[in-house]
């Protein structure tokens, strides 16, 4: 019987990322963000060696920039050696972050660092004590915007154990990254290959089940908006049979959570209610962690929390500067990234709907649009999706339903504070 084979999938590395419109005020927050793509990639050497697999699949972006930062060639390098010191091959795919014309250092690697090929698909052979134990089949990006189907050129030799593809691609157009290397999933399975190993969507997900299919995920979070656990895949291939573990690696995790006001009446329950979520949130885990909230709901609180004191910072901009000295002495600690404040007036909109004046012109305006599902797209993509590519997708993550409400909401506000003061 063929022994078993075992290996880490890993991808998406992004060594050195900037993480960009983050804030970091707190210089440990600032610090743990800086070598945070750096700890993990040490985690999965650390696992690789630990586990004692037989080599170690890296499918693409293993750094952030074609210009390749030298601290990171050097920290990467030294990754190489103590797996080579520990009998761990390394097999290398480079996407549309490290195409194989960026820029190198061209420091010294180990033999037992193979790179595969930009202008084919190459199979290379994992042998133990003599005998072929699987193959590896792969191909590296050339350039950053690789845009032709590079699924179609691999193909399984006929009599092998085990094959296993090695790419960095989008399978199935996932819309919310680049469209590099675009496939489908019946072209990885026209390969014939036991397993894919797969980068560039940083969520770690399945796509197949036969052939295994699969997306490592970052081994690190790269802005909030890539919450969850992040990690390394162990992946073992015995008797045709594929199963695999995530090894968690990360150095924070990012978190986001929506928060009902509804119910709370004043600042102290809008204070407590965020303190209980964020506490809640910091037990689900054992790394720091980034932690972004959306208040909600029609409170009675709305009003004071945009109430400004002297130096112009808001009721709610003061909770969370209280909530991060609270929380940041916690270990590990939890730091309070943003707290939107997406609140409204307790307002009665079924009998505001029914005024005939401005203010019920207003909501049944609102009304119709809320209706259009096309017209609300077509707005979004006019106004929200410009903004969205200048500032970053993360910046910009609201709904378009909610962008409308909002809007409806902070002009009755408005009315409803005029007509007061009159």
């Amino acid at each position: 019987m063929t022994r078993p084979v075992r290996f880490i999938h890993a991808a998406d590395l992004h060594l050195d990322a900037p993480f960009k419109g983050i804030d970091a005020a707190d210089p440990r927050v600032r610090s743990v963000l800086v070598d945070s793509t750096y700890v993990a990639f040490d985690a999965v050497v650390s696992a690789a060696i630990e586990r004692e697999v037989d080599f170690l699949v890296l499918a693409g972006d293993v750094y952030n920039a074609a210009d390749r930062s030298v601290r990171a060639q050097l920290r990467f390098a030294d990754g190489m050696r103590r797996l080579a010191d520990a009998g761990v091959e390394v097999f290398i795919a480079h996407g549309n972050h490290d195409p194989a014309n960026g820029w190198s250092a061209r420091l010294p690697l180990p033999p037992s660092v193979h790179v595969f090929s930009h202008t084919t698909v190459e199979r290379l052979v994992v042998e133990r004590e003599g005998e072929p134990l699987c193959s590896l089949y792969g191909r590296s990006f050339g350039t950053a915007a690789e845009t032709a189907n590079l699924a179609r050129g691999f193909v399984r030799q006929d009599g092998e154990a085990v094959s296993i593809g090695v790419l960095h691609a989008n399978v199935g157009g996932d819309t919310e990254y680049e469209p590099y290397a675009p496939c489908s999933l019946e072209d990885l399975r026209a390969a014939g290959m036991d397993y894919w190993a797969l980068g560039h969507i940083h969520k770690p997900s399945r796509l197949s089940d036969k052939p295994r299919v699969n997306y490592a995920g970052s081994p690190q979070g790269l802005n909030p908006k890539e919450d969850g656990e992040h990690g390394c895949l162990l992946v073992e291939i015995a008797g045709g049979v594929v199963s695999e573990e995530l090894l968690p690696t990360a150095a924070v995790r990012w978190a986001r959570l929506t928060v009902e006001a509804g119910a709370l009446s004043d600042l102290e329950a809008v204070h407590d209610a965020l303190r209980s979520a964020c506490i809640e949130v910091a037990g689900e885990g054992d790394i720091p962690v980034s932690l972004r909230i959306d208040l909600v709901g029609r409170s009675e609180a709305h009003a004071d929390l945009a109430r400004e004191d002297g130096s112009g910072a808001t009721a709610l901009a003061q909770i969370v500067s209280h909530l991060r000295l609270d929380l940041m002495s916690r270990q590990p600690w939890l730091w309070v990234d943003r707290v939107r404040d997406l609140t409204s007036a307790t307002v009665d909109l079924e009998a505001l709907r029914a005024q005939e004046d401005f203010v019920g012109d207003l909501v049944r305006l609102a009304d119709g649009v809320l209706a259009d599902e096309v017209a609300i797209e077509a707005m979004f993509a006019e106004v929200i999706d410009p903004v969205r590519k200048k500032v970053g997708g993360s910046a910009v993550d609201l709904d378009p339903r909610t962008v409308l409400e909002r809007a409806r909401d902070l002009c009755l506000d408005r009315l409803l504070a005029e007509d007061g003061a009159r």
